[in-house]
């Protein structure tokens, strides 16, 4: 799973007067996303015991953890993610998430690049089992 935070070097810009962490580096993502799409930028929120029904989508997805705690499963991977993280879902991939703890929820930003025609949207899915399962299991629907 493809899961980057800002504690990276800086780039320095614009004169010497920003320094810019790069969590994807500019350019590095070109390949994957020609033909594409902005879809959206938004923000959402998971209540304790909530979870995100599994499904997939032609799209590259990214969660940008904002507060609390969720597990994060990506086909057959699972990670516990923390504010500061950000996940790739890649396209296709069956994905889902949760809060990982029963007590607190969590709100993280979210975008994603689309190959999707317009009026398509995701499809409803099945998790695959996990080897090893991280925090707690996501409640069945």
């Amino acid at each position: 799973m493809d899961i980057r935070n800002a504690n990276v070097e800086p780039t320095i810009e614009h004169g010497g007067s920003c320094l810019s962490y790069f969590m994807v580096p500019k350019e590095s993502f070109r390949h994957e996303s020609e033909g594409s799409y902005l879809e959206f930028i938004g923000e959402f929120e998971l209540k304790p015991g909530a979870r995100l029904k599994p499904h997939y989508h032609d799209t590259h997805e990214f969660y940008y953890m904002l507060s609390g705690q969720a597990v994060m499963q990506v086909g057959t991977e699972q990670s516990m993610l923390s504010p500061g993280d950000m996940v790739h879902i890649p396209r296709n991939a069956v994905h889902s998430i949760w809060a990982a703890s029963d007590s607190e929820s969590f709100r993280a930003l979210a975008f994603a690049v689309s190959f999707q025609p317009p009026g398509a949207t995701y499809v409803d899915a099945e998790l695959p089992q996990v080897e090893h399962p991280v925090g707690r299991p996501p409640a069945r629907m």
